[in-house]
């Protein structure tokens, strides 16, 4: 997982730009967004696809970029385009049929 930050930034762009990517929106005040963030560490053990996890709170212009209304906000990127989206309060089960969902869109191309 990668914090996207000011030193991360020309790195993540690449990775967006370039290939299958999970964008992760969360706030630190947000309780729902740790247990998706526990969710995603989980999957990022897996080695399926890169994921960068960005704070609304400090990317206000990426939240305007990819319309982020309210968090958390899981997004798949492929080259820099909005594949399919999760978006709020998710079981774990519902989680794991999204993340075979995304990991079909990636098989697909």
């Amino acid at each position: 997982m990668i914090e996207y930050n000011q030193e991360t930034h020309i790195d993540c762009q690449k990775l967006i730009e370039n290939q299958y990517v999970l964008l992760e929106f969360y706030a630190s005040w947000c309780g729902t967004c740790r247990s998706v963030t526990r969710m995603l560490k989980h999957v990022d053990t897996m080695n399926v696809l890169d994921i960068i996890r960005i704070d609304i709170d400090k990317n206000k212009e990426l939240m305007k970029k990819y319309d982020i209304l309210g968090v958390p906000v899981i997004m798949l990127l492929h080259q820099g385009k909005e594949v399919i989206r999760l978006g709020g309060s998710v079981n774990f089960e519902e989680f794991k049929e999204w993340i075979h969902q995304v990991k079909d869109f990636k098989e697909l191309s």
